[in-house]
């Protein structure tokens, strides 16, 4: 069972072998089907990148301190 769901908002476990990554909060996009080894994982989005992420579950943490929120965007904007 999948520990986040679609606009969950998560960063990324700071690792040895973590991808290189824009720093801060992601979005989560959409729940993706598991890995052909099983792991689960899922579409994110940071407003720091232009393109989004396929992430791996265990490189993730939630991202719940009210300081690492996104910025809002005015209404709008996507």
């Amino acid at each position: 069972m999948h520990k986040f769901k679609s606009g969950d908002l998560v960063k990324f476990e700071t690792g040895f072998l973590q991808p290189r990554t824009a720093s801060g909060v992601y979005t989560v996009v959409r729940v993706l089907p598991a890995s052909p080894d099983g792991h689960l994982q899922y579409q994110v989005k940071s407003v720091a990148e232009p393109h989004g992420r396929i992430a791996l579950e265990h490189q993730l943490v939630p991202a719940s301190n009210p300081d690492q929120l996104p910025p809002a965007r005015p209404p709008g904007q996507s």
